[in-house]
């Protein structure tokens, strides 16, 4: 949704359309009395974000992490059948930011067991690959992020978090100016009508100049994403001002991918060639990929590994709205400040950060409703 369209998240507030959508996603319909709970955890969801558009920056993250809250009280009762009265009346989370931190170097540790756990469990099931086929099919393939049981003690800075937003790369990079952990690729199917072949593209705005150049671009990618360890390299060319890779669902052990013998160049483009006694097998899809992101739909979004678990990108905003909010409620001083964007003596600016939780927030504003709703409505998830 490019503007939230609420009458989706509305319909959903009513007995007679929750019961059968929950049934048909979780496979157990709830009793009435529990769908008006889960009713009651829509509603105020949607209402703490519909407030959330017209309020100012100084109270805007406390109003969305609200929202959030409602709506993952919603998934989690829908998936586990269970009362509202039976959850844990804590977050799971702590807020562990040293006194005096700057906003990007707040901290947050993932606890035991609370609603940040049990909303992870949830949407870390629905993590998945979506595709179009050779046949022009739409496929899916299920690939869970990390359990909740995997992140326990695991520390994150806001840095970190924002760093793992779809979408956000461009402005993290303008405001950190490093590269950001997650990336736009490109899964391509079917090649030269192989329904086996799967070609992963990948844009990298630094202009390839020699063998050397090119991998040094790969084992940087490779380095920040480890899922593309395990493929080929194809191909490489300058195109539309980048420098356009491919990579195939091939290991290339005993290769060197980047030797004259091995890596064609013609024109300006490199080009993979056939290796005398090559006995690499292609691997399967399933085999080749690991957790990504890009909403529910068919966007493909590489996402950084930590400490080799992989979040879901809805457990990234969670966390995220959460120190956010922790920021407004418990250090209102350091957010006014920072938002008044002034600095004084002794206390200097801390709005380095402030655009890209601005577009963070206005991203979560479209993603959290959107997943609701095709969580919740299949027929909004085709």
């Amino acid at each position: 949704m490019g503007t939230t369209d609420w009458h989706k998240c509305k319909f959903l507030e009513s007995v007679g359309n929750l019961k059968p959508l929950v049934k048909e996603r979780f496979g157990r319909e709830p009793s009435t009395t529990l769908a008006r709970e889960i009713i009651a955890c829509l509603l105020q969801g949607r209402l703490f974000y519909e407030a959330a558009v017209s309020s100012p920056l100084e109270i805007r993250p406390l109003q969305q992490f609200y929202g959030m809250i409602g709506f993952s009280k919603a998934l989690i009762v829908s998936s586990q059948l269970k009362s509202l009265t039976t959850l844990r009346q804590s977050h799971g989370l702590r807020d562990i930011s040293a006194g005096g931190s700057r906003i990007a170097d707040l901290r947050v540790k993932i606890e035991n067991a609370g609603t940040f756990q049990a909303f992870n469990d949830v949407v870390a099931a629905l993590t998945r690959l979506s595709y179009i086929d050779s046949q022009t099919r739409s496929r899916r393939i299920a690939i869970p992020s990390a359990s909740s049981a995997q992140l326990t003690g695991c520390e994150l800075t806001l840095k970190d978090i924002l760093a793992r937003v779809p979408t956000l790369e461009s402005l993290y990079r303008m405001t950190f100016g490093g590269d950001a952990q997650t990336a736009s690729i490109d899964l391509q199917t079917g090649f030269q009508g192989e329904d086996q072949e799967f070609r992963i593209r990948i844009d990298d705005p630094e202009i390839v100049e020699d063998r050397a150049t090119l991998k040094q671009i790969v084992d940087r990618w490779r380095s920040r994403f480890p899922l593309l360890q395990s493929w080929r390299l194809a191909s490489a060319q300058q195109a539309w001002g980048n420098t356009v890779i491919y990579l195939r669902n091939t290991p290339s052990l005993g290769l060197d991918e980047f030797s004259d013998e091995y890596l064609a160049l013609e024109n300006g483009a490199f080009q993979e060639r056939p290796i005398p006694g090559d006995q690499n097998q292609r691997f399967t899809l399933e085999q080749g990929i690991r957790p990504v992101a890009g909403g529910l739909g068919r966007r493909i979004y590489a996402m950084a590994p930590i400490n080799d678990t992989y979040l879901s990108e809805f457990s990234v905003h969670y966390l995220g709205l959460f120190l956010l909010s922790s920021l407004v409620r418990y250090r209102p001083q350091a957010w006014a400040h920072a938002v008044s964007r002034s600095s004084f003596p002794g206390e200097p600016a801390d709005d380095k950060s402030l655009s890209l939780i601005e577009r963070f927030l206005d991203i979560n504003q479209n993603e959290i409703p959107e997943m609701v709703v095709k969580v919740l409505n299949s027929n909004e998830d085709p």
